[in-house]
């Protein structure tokens, strides 16, 4: 079993090819599948090599919707990029000249629990995305992804 059959067998769902969009960022598509506050995992490949596993400890939806404002022009440019994550990115987005990603997630389920002595409900998540994250990003370079763009 190959590591896509591993993460759709998972629950990881496809949301489809995500192009690159000058002044525009990266263009994910489907995300009106996605739940609005639910936290959760995303994967970005391209041509069977991962090139991005990420995370959301609040909503998915929002963080993906988040690059949409991520214009690779902007963030290539060597003045508005100067982070750690932005040069590195800014790296792979010149070395591999990549048009976009495919986009793979798994959002953790919600509900609510009533908390005893408190007298009211608190949301409560299936899994820790950031616990998920980690595991998974450690069974993606055990698989001799590189992670090019990230981690």
């Amino acid at each position: 079993m190959d590591i896509f059959e591993k993460l759709t067998g998972a629950g990881f769902i496809d949301l489809g090819f995500a192009p690159w969009e000058s002044g525009k960022g990266l263009q994910i598509q489907n995300l009106h599948e996605l739940h609005d506050e639910a936290p959760g995992v995303y994967v970005m490949h391209y041509e069977g090599r991962i090139h991005k596993v990420g995370k959301s400890s609040a909503s998915l939806k929002r963080r993906l919707l988040g690059y949409s404002k991520f214009d690779r022009d902007r963030l290539a440019h060597f003045e508005t990029g100067s982070d750690r994550s932005s040069r590195k990115q800014r790296s792979a987005i010149e070395r591999l000249a990549l048009p976009g990603f495919h986009v793979l997630a798994l959002q953790a389920d919600i509900c609510e629990r009533n908390l005893p002595g408190l007298g009211f409900p608190v949301k409560i998540s299936s899994f820790d995305a950031h616990d998920l994250e980690r595991k998974v990003i450690k069974l993606v370079k055990a698989d001799d992804h590189k992670l090019e763009f990230g981690a």
